[in-house]
């Protein structure tokens, strides 16, 4: 018995610490502000206080706290007096020349900005117009006019638009939201599904429209036979 209600606790102080993560929004844990990341943790010790003294109404009420006063926190950022509330871009190369002390200010050293632009498939500083630390520690780099990669526009080029493919059969379940946006009927995908060699909705994966009005169709049957070694 006691065993039962030590993880039925465990149940309920899960679910509870999941709904006040939610609360505080939609973030991975790279984006996290400073204020998200403090409030996780304190939440994460004082919601597994049930797990250790059984008590359970102080845990639970401190944990709500927590994810209201970071709700609240994150709001006030969202107004313009506060905008620099966390944090703030710093400018660590500017016109090709590294800013020394702006990787002090961001305890950053040289082999780390060098690996970061590396990432982003630069090898040299004089190729980088501009790199910006962003408030969630992530390097933005805008490259020179010269090493940047060709687009169309550069090239004069007229492009045909492209838009989003549209997930019209998920799992074997019809996307019908989906469906009506692209101003078709179940008639026409059962007979684009007959084509592909199923006969029932149930069969396809993943079927996805795009702005051609291709459908690709993923049967479940299908298999990736040869596929090549990865290391």
């Amino acid at each position: 018995m006691e065993a039962f209600v030590y993880i039925s606790r465990c149940i309920i102080v899960l679910l509870f610490s999941w709904l006040c993560v939610r609360l505080i929004g939609k973030k991975s844990i790279s984006q996290l502000t400073s204020y998200d990341f403090t409030a996780l943790m304190i939440m994460a010790n004082v919601a597994a206080e049930p797990l250790v003294y059984k008590i359970s109404s102080k845990a639970f009420l401190g944990s709500l706290t927590i994810a209201v006063a970071a709700v609240v926190i994150g709001w006030m950022s969202l107004r313009s007096k506060f905008y620099n509330f966390d944090a703030k871009p710093d400018i660590v190369i500017a016109n090709g020349k590294i800013d020394k002390e702006a990787l002090k200010r961001n305890r950053m050293n040289l082999p780390f900005l060098l690996s970061l632009l590396r990432l982003q498939g630069y090898v040299k500083v004089s190729d980088v117009e501009f790199a910006i630390i962003e408030p969630d520690g992530n390097l933005s780099v805008i490259p020179t006019s010269q090493s940047r990669p060709v687009t169309p526009n550069d090239l004069k080029l007229d492009t045909q638009y492209e838009g989003i493919t549209l997930p019209l059969i998920i799992d074997g379940e019809i996307q019908y939201n989906n469906l009506k946006f692209a101003k078709l009927d179940t008639a026409w995908l059962g007979q684009e599904i007959k084509k592909s060699g199923a006969s029932r909705t149930e069969d396809v994966f993943l079927a996805e429209l795009d702005t051609t009005g291709k459908l690709n169709i993923d049967l479940f049957k299908d298999s990736v036979d040869n596929k090549p070694g990865i290391f």
